[in-house]
């Protein structure tokens, strides 16, 4: 009986998390960032166990405890990144015209929330 328990398992980790596994590899062989690995091994538990939102999270906290409170650059990094992304949709949104001032209102308040995050992780590297 555990015979058949333990090549259930092992049958099952050549088969369903393979994909990752492989993928897991092929970014160490490229050097990958460890941090890449990581948001990417969230994004699969996420897809996987349909947690809505669970690789955000991780991400967010590696950014919040590796890269503001530790200072590490590559994390840093990637925040500043994701804020200036942000930043940029929304100033696209604001461009287009298509909302009222209100609205307007907002997503300049939004803009300028932004840059001063921005400016401020900066600060940090």
């Amino acid at each position: 009986m555990e015979k058949n328990n333990n090549q259930q398992l092992i049958d099952m980790a050549h088969g369903m998390q393979e994909e990752i596994k492989m993928k897991i590899l092929e970014m160490i062989q490229q050097a990958a960032s460890p941090y890449d690995i990581l948001y990417e091994v969230a994004n699969f538990l996420e897809d996987v166990s349909a947690e809505r939102g669970y690789a955000q999270h991780i991400i967010d906290n590696i950014h919040t405890i590796y890269g503001i409170a530790l200072k590490e650059k590559k994390p840093l990094e990637d925040e500043i990144k994701d804020m200036e992304d942000r930043a940029e949709r929304i100033r696209k949104s604001l461009e287009s015209g298509k909302f009222s001032d209100e609205e307007n209102a907002r997503m300049d308040f939004a803009i300028k929330a932004h840059e001063r995050k921005i400016k401020q992780l900066k600060e940090l590297l």
